[in-house]
């Protein structure tokens, strides 16, 4: 009896020995060195993936990045473009652009008839500063010849009656008159497409009236564009303006233009 007690006590010493170690490790953090060391079999091994299709994946890849045909023919502004590029906007215009029409003759345009032209748009203008010069009967007969039918006259287009009126307004208002270009101080320019000629001059003028102790004078500008349309040149537009007038006229009337 004693035997078997004894043998049951060495039995529970050495079980609560083996347990010992045990119930230390439940507390520690990092696995047992003995963990560590476990060899790699007991991890599943990896199973090597299976080698790649040489013949299929390149193939299915090429398929993969080329556009199908119906892409391309959804898509054709690519082509477009590049078919264009080469041609540039400079190109286009030398190529596809006509030749602009040939300009009509301007006053620089040399014709044979500008000298004689001019010639007689510079006597018709110097005959006229001498008609607003003679006495007022003078005057009003020779003005019709030089005149159009229809003149632009200051700005407005009046018939010949109308201006016939207005210088016998201007006569009576200024009934002792001076009128006479200054020396090369006439400019003319002809247009060859119009059939006309524009003359410039520059005037000295005077002009009184007795009965109303009224007197002016000083330097104007006159600018006549004559017609060669006809057989004789006449004037078909007229302008001008007074340029400056002298500090010791008197009663200056605002209206010195010639003949206006």
């Amino acid at each position: 009896m004693r035997d078997r007690l004894m043998f049951a006590s060495a039995v529970l010493v050495a079980g609560g020995l083996a347990v010992a170690p045990a119930i230390a490790q439940t507390g520690w953090v990092d696995p047992p060195a003995k963990v560590q060391g476990q060899p790699a079999a007991e991890a599943p091994t990896p199973v090597a993936p299976p080698a790649p299709q040489p013949s299929a994946e390149p193939r299915a890849a090429a398929r993969t990045a080329e556009p199908s045909p119906a892409a391309v023919t959804e898509s054709p502004a690519r082509p477009r473009r590049e078919a264009r590029r080469p041609v540039r906007p400079g190109q286009d215009r030398l190529v596809f652009t006509p030749p602009a029409a040939a300009a009509a003759p301007g006053p620089g345009v040399d014709d044979p008839r500008f000298p004689a032209w001019a010639g007689k748009a510079q006597r018709l203008t110097l005959d006229y500063l001498d008609s607003v010069s003679a006495s007022n009967e003078a005057s009003l007969a020779e003005a019709p010849r030089f005149y159009a039918p229809q003149v632009r006259r200051f700005g407005r287009t009046v018939s010949l009656a109308a201006v016939i009126a207005d210088k016998r307004r201007f006569a009576s208002r200024w009934p002792e008159r001076r009128y006479a270009a200054q020396p090369g101080a006439i400019r003319t320019s002809c247009n060859a497409a119009m059939k006309v000629c524009i003359v410039q001059a520059t005037y000295d003028y005077s002009a009184r009236n007795p009965a109303r102790g009224t007197r002016t004078q000083g330097v104007g500008e006159l600018v006549l564009e004559i017609s060669f349309a006809d057989d004789r040149p006449v004037i078909v537009s007229e302008s001008g303006r007074v340029l400056r007038r002298a500090a010791s006229a008197s009663l200056v009337d605002a209206r010195t233009k010639a003949g206006a």
